[in-house]
């Protein structure tokens, strides 16, 4: 299973567990951890690498001594399974991936639900920026986040006094979200100034595909994420948009912070001829390569873009930029060219690291880069933050700027 970006991890993870297993069998000083926690982390059958370097041996005799001692003489009782929770999620932390994290099983299933396209909360998507801070990268249309006046590039510093600063998002959304009814105060970073928003949770219906026609032949078709269904929900609206006439679509991919890579591989495969879509590589140098089937939409196709178009969005971009099967519009793109790989564990718990980079098929790098538009068109300032359905489309410069491109390919 991949994640992409939301947000948004290494075999060694496994092997480091399984070497801390080793040395407590070996040195017999954790008998009493290896029969309570062993069987959570790869089941029954194990083959343990018994080569291990001299300061990992050291470094995992340190734990032990540490445990034990706290053990015997911490002045209070010590919750076992908070402490391996943290050391878990000390391991993945100290990696230096920002998109490295361990999941409880409770954070597993909370973030399970941002798959389902249904939960309660305020209606926001969230990532972690590159200081680590929890930033909102869209506000949907209609929520209470949006009636609450949130917007794209906030910082969520606090929830109901709980410090978000440098925490995983995973983490940061158990207190974001809620039952319905319930209120949650969110302390916000915008703009060199703390605001604080009291928000009233609801029951939240997401549609990630939205479409309308611009005129009698421009197709419109907006993805706010790569989610379960989102190319169902694009073909479904391409198929609306060629029996209403459309000879050319705008795919507008701003504030889309990515999602499921399938979704967003499937909905590039339509848009092309027969071709590579994407490679990645891994830590070994193995490329696996992507590759559309030949089926192709065959009509002019411009792309909008934007500083939160991450991830998925940028493979779909870069795919498309390189192949010259459209022409892309708008900001240049976040940069984040790397993959995630989410492997659960046996008591419902998750690990998920980065395991490969992508590039596109002209051997294009995205990762720390971005994908730097055919035509760079800013917004106007008072726009540059509002939720992009938000936008008249009379002061949408990018958007205007993607019409007159589609009019010139389609010969109008």
């Amino acid at each position: 299973m991949w994640q992409n970006d939301r947000n948004n991890r290494n075999n060694s993870a496994v092997a480091w567990v399984l070497i801390v297993v080793l040395l407590l069998i070996v040195t017999n000083l954790g008998t009493y951890l290896i029969c309570k926690y062993y069987p959570v982390f790869k089941g029954n059958s194990v083959v343990v690498d018994t080569q291990t370097d001299k300061e990992t041996t050291a470094n995992v005799k340190k734990l032990v001594y540490l445990i034990e001692e706290l053990r015997e003489n911490y002045l209070w009782d010590i919750d076992e399974d908070e402490m391996w929770d943290s050391i878990f999620k000390g391991l993945m932390g100290g990696i230096g991936d920002d998109y490295a994290e361990y999941m409880t099983q409770e954070e597993y299933k909370e973030y399970q639900t941002t798959l389902q396209g249904s939960y309660s909360g305020i209606g926001v998507q969230i990532m972690n920026d590159d200081d680590g801070n929890v930033s909102v990268t869209k506000v949907f249309k209609d929520t209470p986040a949006f009636d609450a006046g949130v917007q794209p590039g906030d910082v969520i510093v606090e929830a109901d006094g709980h410090d978000l600063t440098n925490t995983n998002i995973s983490v940061a959304v158990t207190y974001i979200r809620g039952e319905t009814g319930t209120s949650v105060t969110v302390k916000l970073y915008r703009d060199g100034e703390y605001l604080t928003k009291t928000i009233v949770r609801k029951s939240i219906d997401l549609v990630y595909v939205s479409s309308r026609m611009i005129g009698s032949d421009i197709g419109y078709i907006y993805i706010s994420e790569f989610e379960t269904n989102t190319f169902d929900q694009f073909t479904e609206a391409v198929d609306e948009l060629t029996a209403r006439g459309m000879k050319g679509l705008i795919l507008d991919l701003r504030q889309n912070p990515g999602g499921d890579v399938s979704e967003c591989v499937n909905i590039a495969d339509s848009l092309l001829p027969k071709t590579t879509i994407i490679y990645t590589k891994n830590k070994a140098g193995e490329k696996t390569v992507y590759k559309s089937d030949g089926k192709s939409l065959g009509i002019p196709l411009v792309l909008l873009v934007d500083g939160y178009s991450a991830s998925s969005s940028e493979i779909l971009t870069i795919a498309l930029k390189d192949n010259n099967a459209a022409e892309i519009v708008g900001t240049k793109t976040f940069g984040k060219g790397i993959m995630q790989i989410l492997l659960p564990l046996s008591d419902g718990s998750l690990y998920k690291y980065t395991f490969c980079e992508y590039y596109g098929p002209n051997d294009t790098k995205i990762h720390g880069i971005g994908i730097t538009p055919d035509y760079v068109v800013e917004l106007p300032e008072e726009y540059r933050n509002k939720v992009i359905e938000t936008i008249p489309e009379e002061d949408d410069t990018q958007l205007k700027k993607a019409i007159e491109v589609v009019r010139e390919k389609i010969g109008r």
